[in-house]
Order: C-alpha cells, then sequence, then structure tokens
C-alpha cells in the first residue's frame, strides 16, 4: 500500500503547471522561464527530438532532446534537459517525462513527478 502511494505522488502533475496555456519550463511548483513570442524563439528539430526555447539572446533558454518525438497522451519518452538559472545553467539526464497534455497549435506538455519538473514545447511542423 505505501508502494502504491508512493508512485501515485510521483505521478500527481501539478495543477498550475496543467493549467497554463504558456510554454514553459516548471520546476518544483514554480515558472522558471516562460516563452514571450515578441522576445523569445521556438524551435524543433524533429529528427533529432529536440525542442529549444530562448531570449533573442540566449541569456535564457532550456533544450529539451528526448529519445523520440512526444506526439500523444500519456506517452513516455525519455528526455535530457539543460536549462539557465540566475547564476548559471543546470540540467538533468535520462528523466521519464509523460505527455499529459496537447492542443491544437502543436503544444505538448510533458511531466516528471519524480522530479517535479515540467516542459512544454512546440512541435514546430
Amino acid at each position: 500500500m505505501i508502494i502504491a502511494q508512493g508512485c501515485a505522488r510521483e505521478a500527481h502533475v501539478d495543477k498550475d503547471f496543467l493549467d497554463t496555456n504558456n510554454i514553459v519550463l516548471w520546476v518544483k511548483g514554480s515558472a522558471v522561464h516562460t516563452y514571450d513570442p515578441l522576445t523569445w524563439q521556438l524551435s524543433c528539430n524533429r529528427s533529432k527530438y529536440e525542442f529549444r526555447v530562448s531570449n533573442d539572446t540566449m541569456s535564457e533558454y532550456y533544450v529539451l532532446t528526448c529519445d523520440k518525438m512526444p506526439l500523444e497522451m500519456d506517452q513516455e519518452v525519455i528526455g535530457n534537459l539543460t536549462w539557465t538559472t540566475t547564476s548559471s545553467t543546470a540540467s538533468a539526464k535520462n528523466l521519464t517525462f509523460k505527455v499529459v497534455k496537447t492542443d491544437s497549435n502543436g503544444n505538448i506538455w510533458l511531466w516528471n513527478g519524480k522530479e517535479k519538473i515540467g516542459v512544454s514545447v512546440r512541435s514546430v511542423r
């Protein structure tokens, strides 16, 4: 029973992350980076399963590289994530993300419950 509760806790998606309609990097309860279409850029390399979200000067960014293209709800992918912090860069490798939300614009929300990291990206066609 304790194991089942632990698994359920890991799978819990942060409601605020799930409710956002923005392209965002979410770490442990708050937005670290939020895409602004006026001053930020999006890129997607579909052959490398890589997503980049950055401001125009590249002083703030996050990059997610997956083992396969996240396409549908509940799909799991393994990803490596790198992002800027206020003083340096951070990274997390071999995270299991689950697709928890998609929309008609090609936006994809991925969640890792263990580290409480949410990443939303756009699959540019």
